[in-house]
């Protein structure tokens, strides 16, 4: 596991209304972005293992195949894609 801090920022209600772990990723022209809530993973420590271990899972697969990054990348936008809901009219 690579503990480094990069690709990864934290956010406190200091800051802004959202408490936890961004993950944040740009290859190729392809940006992956995903949250990771305090509250969704039982505090920051939970957080920010579930932020890693997708970083890395990530930054390991396109080290493992960098000719194929933009791919990587789409895959896992697709993959963590969050439909919005629709508002009642």
């Amino acid at each position: 596991m690579n503990t480094s801090m990069r690709n990864l920022t934290r956010y406190t209600r200091e800051k802004t209304s959202f408490e936890g772990w961004r993950v944040c990723i740009s290859r190729k022209g392809v940006m992956f972005t995903k949250y990771f809530a305090d509250a969704m993973y039982n505090g920051e420590q939970g957080s920010f293992e579930a932020a890693l271990a997708v970083r890395d899972e990530i930054l390991d697969r396109i080290k493992a195949d960098p000719t194929n990054a933009k791919a990587i990348m789409m895959k896992y936008q697709a993959q963590f894609a969050k439909k919005k809901p629709r508002r009642s009219r």
